[in-house]
């Protein structure tokens, strides 16, 4: 009989521990993103390369890292962009960092031609992706959708000195 008591209370121990992690990780609020900037990095064969900056605040009471960014970018509902940014930025708690995100306006995004975004009208662009906070052990996978509008420079108006 005694051999079975230790048993049940490791059985006991497991399932306390399984179910404060589960409530642990349901009181985990998600991530806020917001695009802060974009920095022009120049042509590539990929497209033109941008850097997206994004302020990403932990709202949560506990320090955490923000890793694996996946993200498409769209403008007038045309995806020009997406990409991943691995790697892991550290958050603490309540605190907002920036972090950049790498992606290029692919020369296929661009098909539409860059003279539709160089008219001097209003565009719409809409940034979705995910991220993943982590904490120790847990991690947990939060959605992110931003928008907004832009008026594009009137090509007819651009003077380039060269």
């Amino acid at each position: 009989m005694s051999s079975k008591r230790p048993v049940t209370w490791a059985l006991v121990a497991v399932t306390l521990s399984l179910a404060l992690a589960a409530t642990s990780c349901s009181d985990i609020q998600e991530p806020e993103v917001v695009l802060s900037g974009v920095e022009l990095r120049g042509l590539s064969d990929k497209g033109i390369e941008f850097i997206l900056l994004a302020e990403v605040t932990n709202p949560n009471t506990f320090g955490a890292s923000i890793g694996r960014l996946e993200y498409s970018v769209e403008v007038d509902g045309t995806r020009v962009a997406e990409g991943l940014r691995a790697g892991s930025v550290p958050v603490g708690a309540g605190e907002t960092v920036e972090v950049d995100i790498p992606f290029a306006l692919t020369w296929k995004g661009l098909e539409k031609g860059l003279s539709e975004y160089f008219d001097g009208g209003e565009h719409r662009w809409r940034l979705r992706g995910s991220a993943r906070l982590t904490k120790g052990g847990l991690s947990r996978v939060f959605s992110f959708s931003e928008s907004g509008a832009f008026r594009g420079p009137d090509a007819g108006k651009l003077d380039l000195d060269l």
